[in-house]
């Protein structure tokens, strides 16, 4: 079990997400309680765009530990891929501890904001800042919260997180956000189209 789990973690950070995928999906046919290959399989699926699949895997994760955040946090943003608010923002609460808390708040702060729920949305940005003074920044520059900006105080003093991401957790949250933002566009162009 340790050498495919040590094998799958090779092939997943040189992006051999294929036999990374295979690896870990054997490993299942003995080690089907294992919490962690469902979350690996779920980076892998993520990362080919199988969000279907990624979810099944995060889900997985989250039956077998309940306390596996960054699952949660996963979940949140492939229900934000398809545009599921709700399953978004129950993900997002439910990833609120550890290593996704500040950008926990973060997401759920936006989906605010898009629900109209500014009040929710200012204190879900004052949760986050309190956790991670970097965020003040990161929201300055954020179109969805606009119309919370003037609502946030400046900290005034530095906070960072005790926890430092991993170089994977860190490709893997890019990958996502970045995904989403391309189809948050692609489904903008398409409602505009539609209109026509």
């Amino acid at each position: 079990m340790k050498q495919q789990r040590c094998c799958g973690e090779i092939y997943l950070e040189q992006k051999e997400l294929k036999k990374a995928i295979e690896v870990y999906t054997n490993a299942l046919k003995y080690y089907s309680d294992k919490y962690e290959i469902y979350y690996n399989l779920g980076i892998c699926y993520s990362r080919i765009n199988d969000f279907d699949i990624a979810r099944k895997c995060f889900q997985k994760t989250v039956e077998l530990n309940d306390d596996m955040y960054l699952a949660y946090y996963r979940l949140g943003q492939i229900a934000l891929l398809y545009r599921d608010f709700d399953s978004a923002e129950e993900n997002f609460s439910k990833s609120l501890y550890n290593e996704k808390e500040a950008k926990g708040y973060y997401e759920l702060a936006k989906i605010h904001v898009m629900k109209n729920q500014k009040e929710k949305a200012i204190l879900d940005m004052n949760n986050c800042i309190k956790l991670d003074s970097e965020y003040y920044q990161i929201m300055q520059n954020e179109p969805i919260l606009f119309p919370i900006k003037q609502s946030i105080a400046k900290p005034e003093n530095i906070i960072k997180p005790e926890y430092t991401e991993t170089n994977q957790e860190k490709e893997i949250e890019a990958y996502l956000n970045d995904t989403y933002n391309l189809t948050k566009i692609l489904n903008n162009q398409r409602e505009k189209n539609n209109k026509k």
